[in-house]
């Protein structure tokens, strides 16, 4: 529960099943009680809809299957291979972990070197091409932000961003790249984007469409 300085008392399903209720602090429990009452059906049928529909958040089991860049790959517990992310597979080393969040640490660090890998050569491809030279990589996990670029060119990914195809990835890649050039979305925004990314309608649409449940992995 949360709560807000505002008049009105509201209820959210999040597509991970995350149930938030938000109220005025003037509003009585029993209003409270009512108010929850007259929506549990409601709220029922959206649970039962995202656990039907969106994916459960991953605790990188073994054999757990995740999709990486848009292509499904199991992951496989080993002792003697380094932790690396194959065209097949993701290979996780377990040597001497002892807890599940240690399991989830170690598979977070592995899913962040891959993204840093496979973006740094596409910020500096469309670096070069609108001509910044300063800028600088940090990738984490957000819950409302796919990207942002600092008022220093540090741009900054969303780690749920592996689980989105590659053209999404590129795209959300594009356009804060072209925050370095112009800081908010105007016309001449869109205008560097589109020169850079003439199809980035179609990674918009993806992630209207996809993006509250890919975050579903991490939350």
């Amino acid at each position: 529960m949360k709560y807000h300085h505002g008049k009105n008392v509201s209820l959210s399903v999040y597509p991970n099943n995350r149930i938030i209720l938000r109220s005025p602090r003037r509003i009585s429990q029993k209003f409270i009680l009512e108010f929850l009452d007259e929506r549990k059906s409601w709220v029922r049928e959206q649970y039962l809809k995202n656990l039907s529909q969106n994916p459960k958040k991953t605790d990188f089991q073994e054999n757990e299957i995740l999709p990486i860049f848009g292509k499904n790959r199991k992951i496989i517990f080993s002792k003697t291979e380094n932790s690396e992310i194959t065209p097949e597979s993701i290979i996780l080393n377990v040597k001497g972990l002892r807890s599940e969040k240690g399991r989830v640490l170690r598979a977070k660090n592995l899913l962040r070197q891959e993204i840093e890998k496979q973006a740094r050569p596409l910020i500096l491809k469309y670096c070069s091409k609108i001509g910044t030279t300063k800028y600088s990589l940090n990738v984490k996990t957000m819950r409302s932000l796919w990207g942002s670029c600092s008022p220093k060119n540090k741009i900054t990914l969303n780690l749920a961003l592996i689980f989105c195809p590659e053209f999404v990835f590129e795209y959300v890649i594009v356009h804060e790249v072209s925050h370095t050039k112009e800081r908010n979305h105007s016309k001449k925004f869109w205008e560097v984007l589109s020169s850079l990314y003439p199809n980035y309608l179609k990674a918009e649409r993806w992630i209207k469409e996809n993006g509250k449940k890919v975050l579903c992995y991490l939350y």
